[in-house]
């Protein structure tokens, strides 16, 4: 199947090419039919009312103009380091985006992402850049969250002792929710920027926000090619009347349910992809594991998502996913071109004999080799596999992707019958810290 420019086979996640044990069998998939379509009735009627903030986000045209405006204000030839502080999804986003961009990226700019409070790389840093030449953008939905607060107490005390505090809009930014919060209130006192978070959009769904564009601004990246593409799979999803993503989502939901897959392994065949499978973590595990469904009762649900990187976790992880427990479905992500300037293997003499099948090859070529491979050792072993391919990363075919794990995620947890938005659990850690500081 096809939705946009994303390809996803569910081929050999079907019993099949597998087992009625190991793989989804056809009448199971027949049965869960009537399911897909009031999910996706449900689904589109919160679209419908504007619940859905991810999607809404995509329509603000302001959004972008005010990125843009403000990212205008700090110029490369005065500004060396933008410093982001912030966690989870407030910072994941911008994360995927700079690792994906990185080798392409001309920006002048160095953006450096805070996202653990761990003293060591935060002094590290701080000893490194010049901070008469730095931004630090402080990202919290709540402008309450402690470790970016921590954070970002230490780094206002070093720049009002070496500028003062009237200078302090040169070289801080806060994306926050306008009106309340620490984060707010320190803006109104200094005078700080703020970029607003619209209220019905949670942090891990924020990357298509100024949560994820205006660090990404930075990065000589065209943010709007992001909020396109993530446009043009909400336009295909609607249009479908959400079947298309309800058609895969139902493949995670049987696997999980009806053949006790538990643990969802992310798989990119690209170093580039390795932190947008962190984004990912973060969607699946906070959105889908839930102790209540939605009309209360106690469900203990969700999967748990593992991240794998290819070729390096064939040699790491390989063997626990083909002879281990038949606990897992394994979802590979390839990008079908690369944009390196690829050399061919050529022969080394003595040891060109045994090496013959790799001469005349790229690195390229064998990297999908080996995913193709690793997939069809999982077939024989009968583990269940679903591909997700690209053709090439840009901006805006990534944000094909960052709008469909989304709407894929979403999808799941309606068929779960629980709130994929919220995260109880992590409000309840958060409490209990705050009473242990005290």
């Amino acid at each position: 199947m096809n939705i946009g420019d994303i390809s996803i086979n569910t081929n050999f996640a079907m019993s099949q090419y597998l087992s009625s044990k190991d793989g989804i069998p056809a009448h199971m998939i027949m049965a869960a039919q009537d399911k897909i379509n009031v999910t996706a009735e449900d689904l589109l009627q919160s679209i419908t009312n504007n619940k859905i903030g991810f999607l809404t986000v995509l329509d603000d045209a302001e959004m972008i103009k005010d990125i843009k405006a403000l990212a205008g204000k700090y110029p490369a030839s005065k500004y060396t380091d933008v410093v982001v502080l912030g966690i989870g999804g407030s910072a994941l986003g911008a994360r995927a985006i700079k690792q994906a961009f990185a080798g392409t990226s001309k920006s002048k700019v160095t953006v450096h992402i805070l996202d653990n409070i761990d003293p060591v790389p935060f002094s590290t840093l701080l000893q490194e850049i010049h901070l008469q030449k730095t931004l630090v953008i402080a990202i919290s939905k709540s402008g309450e969250t402690v470790e970016t607060m921590a954070q970002l107490f230490i780094l206002i005390k070093d720049f009002k002792k070496l500028i003062g505090a009237k200078a302090m809009d040169k070289h801080f930014v806060f994306i926050t929710t306008p009106g309340s919060g620490a984060l707010y209130q320190l803006s109104q006192k200094y005078g700080i920027p703020v970029l607003p978070i619209p209220q019905n959009l949670g942090g891990r769904y924020s990357v298509l926000s100024p949560v994820g564009l205006f660090p990404a601004s930075f990065m000589d990246i065209t943010v709007s090619d992001f909020v396109d593409g993530g446009r043009k799979i909400r336009d295909i999803f609607m249009k479908s009347k959400g079947v298309n993503v309800g058609e895969i989502a139902v493949v995670y939901y049987l696997m999980h349910r009806q053949l006790n897959k538990n643990i969802m392994v992310f798989m990119p065949y690209s170093s580039l992809l390795t932190d947008f499978t962190e984004w990912i973590a973060q969607l699946w595990a906070e959105s889908l594991g839930k102790k209540h469904s939605r009309d209360g009762k106690e469900i203990y649900t969700g999967s748990t998502p593992v991240r794998a990187l290819g070729v390096t976790d064939q040699h790491s992880q390989l063997q626990l996913y083909k002879e281990g427990p038949a606990d897992k479905l394994i979802t590979f992500i390839e990008i079908a071109r690369t944009t390196a300037k690829e050399k061919k293997i050529v022969p080394v003499p003595p040891v060109d004999v045994e090496f013959g099948h790799l001469f005349g090859k790229t690195l390229d070529m064998l990297l999908h080799a080996e995913m193709n491979a690793t997939r069809m050792s999982l077939i024989n072993s009968a583990r269940p596999s679903v591909t997700i391919s690209i053709p090439e990363l840009t901006p805006k075919i990534f944000g094909e992707l960052f709008v469909f794990f989304e709407l894929l995620v979403v999808f799941v947890g309606y068929l779960y019958q629980i709130n994929p938005f919220d995260q109880p659990g992590v409000e309840e850690g958060k409490r209990i810290l705050k009473q242990l500081l005290h």
